[in-house]
């Protein structure tokens, strides 16, 4: 829950760093502020419960660091990661921050040489936004507070709104404004004299396996007990986002092996299936449970808020944004296996499917393809949006370049990785800047108000995933196997996306998950209820029929093509927003997708006024 900003080549280097900390501390946080000279100045606001978050650090030769997010060693939190970050520099070492164990952003100001640093992690689960312009740099962690500041140009890109229409997030260093950087993954850049020298210090690569499938699925359950425990280290309250599927569920049993208390949420509208699966999970491991409540008829509340949490970057992420609060009174941060399925169970790899009635199942195999090239990769991409339909609500001059554009995104986006095998071009998609992928939307948003620490990308953890080959990842084994090693009792709890134990293997599962389709079709079994459409039997409603039947949700989105703000961007087509909005409205299609990214590209400019118009 920290929040760091430079600004530099100023006049007034410190009265504009000073506004900006403004913006960045709510939520009660506190403000530190450091100027080394009249036209250099860099701050920190930081949630003062953290004890461990310090301020920004001056040595003896001037030179200051300050750092969001956290760094791990072997036993848990690093406790003088500055003091790390300024040694590297001071060796001109600082490509080895990419293979530090963390989740970080970090700011190095030099007053000697007039020098700024800006350093990202490997993976970049933490942004930098930065504008440079006429030789002023104002760099910051949240893209909002910077925006307002007069210095900062506000022309929308076209090429980061193809990419956010196309795909839910921006790529390379691409924002919604053509003059705001957001730095990606690996990356160490150098502010002097006016200009940027860019300098990728690790590029995402695979490796062949070094061991069996056996030998790994120990690894693996070993690398996560430990990870868990270095999390878990800290004398604050923690929590696990607990949804009582199988990713949680391993760290919930890690967490149980160390000893320590964690105290258990779980997200839903209803008390539906998922949430007595994570009820009970937490009571087998001990663990204190709460369900929080986030009623539909609240939801359409948090679109405006969720948005502008998560910087304009995602759909706006709304499912579990209004409970954070109340979440924040029982823990300080918040734990979750966020993307170990995208990981180590390739839930975005190219895989068969079988198709029964109107339900798709996902075979856990690789199906052939022809290449690893972008146009490949874009066009098969479970997240994407059919590029059909976003032309439909383009101005023709933006049509016309909207498949180009798409297409230069995800190449982009596969060029910052070493890809041998093509199957990992999917990969490299889904992991390039993971702090901008839009599943990680929620966490983003998370960190306004609380400390998020995803498993997932510990170093030890992810490295043995990128040592798992893509046919392993695909049928799930390996983490499978893991996390029967872990916890073989939470195992024998059902699924809660088949509702079958988890114990069983995937292919076992998928047998029975067809059955019990076969049966429904011919009426010898029935779905569960639900108390209306809009609710699911899982954490999120249903995004579809939420925006049909909610009265102001469904305002919101009619709304749209006699909206100012998404207008006069200049780049939207008011009849074809209209007929695409009419035809989700009559069930005709589903395009919730669409309408969810058009409701945060509406609500971010509306916060955020452009200069002019996308040119």
């Amino acid at each position: 829950m920290t929040g760091i900003c430079v600004a530099a080549g100023f006049k007034d280097a410190e009265p504009t760093i000073a506004r900006v900390l403004r913006r960045l501390a709510t939520n009660g946080r506190e403000t530190f502020l450091k100027s080394t000279g009249p036209d250099a100045t860099v701050g920190l606001s930081r949630h003062i419960s953290l004890t461990y978050q310090m301020e920004p650090k001056v040595f003896q030769n001037g030179t200051v660091c300050c750092i969001v997010g956290e760094v791990y060693d072997d036993h848990g939190l690093h406790k003088d990661a500055a003091q790390l970050f300024v040694d590297l520099y001071s060796t001109n070492s600082l490509a080895k921050t990419a293979w530090l164990n963390g989740s970080f952003a970090s700011i190095i100001l030099d007053p000697k040489c007039s020098r700024v640093v800006l350093i990202t992690d490997r993976l970049a689960t933490r942004p930098i936004f930065v504008s440079n312009t006429n030789a002023n740099l104002l760099a910051c962690s949240r893209l909002g507070a910077m925006i307002p500041e007069p210095a900062v140009a506000k022309t929308p890109s076209k090429q980061g709104i193809a990419e956010l229409l196309s795909f839910q997030r921006t790529f390379a260093d691409h924002t919604q404004y053509e003059n705001i950087a957001s730095i990606p993954a690996a990356q160490v850049w150098v502010w002097e004299n006016g200009l940027i020298k860019k300098q990728t210090s690790r590029r995402l690569s695979w490796s062949d396996p070094k061991c069996t499938k056996g030998e790994m699925a120990e690894g693996l359950a070993e690398s996560i007990k430990r990870a868990t425990a270095k999390r878990l280290s800290d004398p604050v309250r923690h929590g696990l986002l607990m949804s009582g599927g199988l990713d949680s569920r391993m760290v919930l049993a890690a967490a149980e092996q160390t000893g320590k208390t964690v105290f258990n949420a779980t997200i839903g509208a209803w008390e539906n299936t998922e949430v007595s699966i994570a009820q009970r999970c937490s009571e087998l491991a001990g663990m204190p449970f709460k369900h929080y409540i986030q009623p539909v008829e609240t939801l359409h509340q948090s679109i405006g808020p969720a948005t502008l949490a998560s910087h304009g970057l995602f759909s706006s992420p709304v499912n579990f944004f209004g409970t954070l609060r109340a979440i924040a009174q029982s823990c300080d941060v918040m734990l979750s296996g966020h993307g170990l399925d995208y990981t180590l169970r390739g839930y975005y790899l190219p895989c068969r499917t079988l198709q029964l009635g109107s339900s798709t199942t996902r075979l856990p195999k690789l199906r052939r393809i022809p290449n690893g090239k972008a146009e490949t990769v874009a066009c098969s991409l479970r997240v994407g949006i059919p590029i059909n339909v976003i032309k439909k609500i383009l101005a023709p001059h933006f049509a016309a370049e909207i498949n180009a554009r798409r297409i230069m995104g995800v190449s982009e986006a596969i060029s910052k990785a070493e890809i041998e095998n093509p199957y990992n071009a999917w990969d490299a998609f889904i992991l390039h800047s993971v702090g901008r992928h839009y599943a990680y939307s929620d966490f983003v948003a998370m960190e306004d108000i609380l400390e998020h620490r995803e498993i997932t990308f510990d170093q030890t953890v992810f490295d043995l995933y990128l040592s798992m080959p893509p046919a392993w990842r695909a049928e799930g084994g390996v983490a499978h196997k893991a996390m029967m090693i872990l916890g073989p009792y939470l195992m024998r709890e059902p699924d809660a996306n088949t509702g079958f134990p988890a114990a069983l293997n995937i292919q076992k599962q998928i047998f029975l998950v067809l059955l019990r389709a076969v049966a429904r079709r011919f009426r010898f079994a029935r779905r569960p209820a639900r108390p209306n459409s809009m609710l699911t039997h899982g954490s999120w409603i249903d995004m579809a029929e939420f925006f049909r039947k909610d009265n102001a949700a469904r305002a919101m989105v009619t709304a749209l093509p006699e909206d100012p703000a998404l207008m006069e961007i200049g780049l939207f087509d008011r009849e074809g927003l209209k007929s695409m909005i009419h035809e989700h409205m009559t069930e005709k299609a589903n395009y919730k997708k669409l309408i969810q990214q058009l409701l945060a590209i509406s609500e971010w400019f509306r916060a955020h006024p452009a200069d002019r118009a996308a040119a």
